[in-house]
């Protein structure tokens, strides 16, 4: 029996031992490839040794033991047929394997979902999946799924219409959602557990969301499904305005969560707040999360993908709905120090977490040592397990961000 002079000092360590950072492995830097470009994740002979060797031989270095190089690679879930998928996906872990580089695995349902029109065709009869139930399962504008939206508007990099978002809580959305994402975590789960121990450093986890928000990847104009029903293949009429974020939370446009609000019970009347999107976007996240959990994947090898937090901080998204207790939280970081991001670590310390991953990374950076300096803030920030930076092929022929990455690697 220990010494009571020392329990007080045993009680302590069994604390800290209990509050401690489960995930003491290495810190990574990945390099997301993009999909469509590099790959097409519904055609498995597209994932190639070339996709591995390129960045590697362009920097030189896989890393450290502590710091290690890798890739991340999407696979939207509901934009292509799952056996596809499944095997695109096998294919991509055997290639991580055989070159011994660690790859992120993300695993996105909301902004890409073009394959599942008997989820979201609610509107025309001659195209497939039709069937007007299908107006519950997308967002709407107004409180009933007569203000069911048929189009929005995405900006990455430029505006392109998009289908309508997803109703992230309704169950048919959602019971889909189950099935792929299921699937794909067995995969993964299947590869994790037969990799040797001295090879676990290859797997870091699996990132789920993809900026995980509303009204933010899929926006929509006042009247917006007019323009779709009166152009239908002509975008030229649409407005131009975008997203506006020193406007409100909806960037000056119509807010969205009507449909989840009130598919949860939450809200059937009155205007749609801040309060509300976080609230439908965090349920989300963590049903995501805890699905990720019941498929055998513990905190430290989950990571959330929140959106919508934007300067001015306080009239957009906490970085607080990231964060839930199946998952390590993760945000998109867009020539911003984590350091002085919004309620970064206010939200963190609220919840008495230290780990966090910088999900999407890119920093307003010109030089090499500029780069270095950025990529050593992000890192150094608390417990951050990993930044991916977006996108490779955006950045591989910048001399200095490539000088700025190797260097960071400790070469």
């Amino acid at each position: 029996m220990p010494d009571p002079r020392w329990l007080p000092i045993l009680a302590l360590a069994l604390v800290v031992g209990l509050c401690a950072p489960a995930g003491a492995g290495p810190q990574y830097l990945f390099l997301n490839r993009v999909p469509g470009l590099a790959y097409n994740q519904n055609r498995p002979e597209s994932f190639t040794d070339a996709l591995f060797e390129e960045p590697l031989r362009a920097l030189g270095t896989t890393g450290t033991e502590g710091l290690r190089l890798g890739l991340s690679f999407i696979f939207s879930y509901l934009d292509g047929p799952p056996e596809a998928m499944e095997a695109s996906l096998s294919r991509v872990l055997a290639l991580a394997e055989k070159h011994q580089v660690p790859v992120l695995i993300v695993l996105d349902g909301q902004n890409w979902w073009a394959y599942r029109s008997d989820l979201w065709n609610w509107w025309d009869p001659t195209q497939p999946g039709y069937d007007p139930k299908n107006a519950r399962n997308v967002e709407w504008s107004g409180w009933g799924p007569e203000h069911a939206l048929k189009v929005a508007w995405r900006n990455w990099g430029s505006q392109i219409r998009v289908l309508p978002p997803p109703n992230l809580a309704s169950r048919r959305y959602r019971d889909a959602c189950r099935k792929e994402l299921t699937s794909l975590l067995a995969v993964l789960r299947r590869w994790r557990d037969e990799l040797p121990p001295e090879k676990r450093w290859l797997f870091p986890g699996v990132k789920i969301g993809w900026e995980a928000s509303l009204g933010v990847n899929a926006y929509y104009y006042p009247k917006g499904n007019s323009y779709l029903e009166q152009y239908p293949k002509d975008d030229s009429h649409d407005p131009r305005t975008g997203l506006r974020m020193e406007a409100d939370f909806a960037g000056g446009l119509v807010p969205i969560g009507h449909a989840g609000l009130t598919t949860k019970g939450w809200k059937r009347s009155g205007e749609v707040t801040l309060a509300d999107q976080e609230r439908v976007t965090a349920d989300y996240l963590t049903w995501l999360s805890r699905l990720c959990h019941d498929a055998g994947f513990p905190r430290e090898q989950v990571f959330t993908h929140c959106g919508a937090q934007f300067a001015p901080w306080k009239l957009h998204y906490s970085y607080a709905v990231g964060i839930n207790r199946y998952a390590t939280p993760g945000w998109s970081f867009y020539g911003v120090d984590p350091a002085g991001a919004g309620d970064l670590g206010e939200s963190m310390d609220r919840a008495h977490r230290q780990e966090w991953c910088a999900a999407e990374w890119l920093p307003s950076a010109s030089t090499s040592q500029e780069w270095q300096a950025a990529i050593r803030q992000t890192l150094g920030f608390r417990s951050c397990r990993f930044l991916s930076l977006y996108n490779w092929e955006g950045v591989r022929g910048n001399a200095d961000a490539v000088a700025g990455i190797r260097g960071s690697l400790g070469r």
